[in-house]
C-alpha cells in the first residue's frame, strides 16, 4: 500500500472520527431536544435512547482506532501477526454491538412503545440488515487473515 493510499485513508479516518464526535456532542442533544419538544408524551425515553445511540457512536469510534491501528501495521509491513487478529475481533465485537443497539431500539421503539411506522421500520431493518451483513463479512476476512498468518509462519519456517 502506497504512502499517499494511507494518507488519505487516514485523513478520511479522521474526518470520520471527527464527525462521529460532532454528532455525538453537538447534533444528537439537539435532535434529542427538539424531539422532545414535538413529542412530549415519550419525552421519558429522551436520555436512555440518547444514551444508547451515544453507545453506538462509540462503537464506531473504536473500529476507528482500531482500523488506524491496523493501517499502522500495514504501513510496517507487519500485518501478519497474531496481534492483528485482535484488532480486527475488535471491530467485529463494535459492529455486532452497534447492530444490536439498533434492533433493541427499533424493537422498543416499534413494538413496545408503539411509536414510529413503515419508515422507522424500513430504516431499523436495513440498518440492521447492513450491520449483519458486514459483521459476517468482517468474520470471514478475520479468518481469511488469520489462514494468511498461518501461511506466512509456514513460508518462513521453509525459508
Amino acid at each position: 500500500m502506497t504512502n499517499s493510499a494511507i494518507a488519505l485513508l487516514r485523513a478520511s479516518l479522521i474526518a470520520i472520527f471527527l464527525g462521529a464526535l460532532l454528532a455525538q456532542t453537538l447534533i444528537l442533544p439537539l435532535l434529542v431536544a427538539e424531539s422532545v419538544s414535538i413529542h412530549p408524551e415519550v419525552a421519558y425515553l429522551a436520555t436512555p435512547y440518547r444514551w444508547v445511540v451515544t453507545a453506538g457512536i462509540i462503537c464506531l469510534q473504536v473500529a476507528l482506532a482500531c482500523i488506524w491501528i491496523l493501517l499502522s501495521k500495514v504501513q510496517r509491513q507487519r500485518i501478519f501477526e497474531n496481534s492483528s487478529l485482535r484488532w480486527v475481533t475488535t471491530i467485529i465485537c463494535a459492529s455486532a454491538i452497534a447492530t444490536f443497539l439498533v434492533l433493541g431500539l427499533g424493537f422498543h421503539l416499534l413494538s413496545i412503545v408503539g411509536a414510529g411506522g413503515p419508515g422507522v421500520f424500513l430504516m431499523v431493518a436495513g440498518t440492521v440488515a447492513f450491520g449483519s451483513a458486514a459483521t459476517w463479512l468482517l468474520v470471514v476476512m478475520r479468518n481469511l487473515l488469520a489462514s494468511a498468518i498461518g501461511l506466512e509462519a509456514e513460508m518462513r519456517a521453509v525459508i
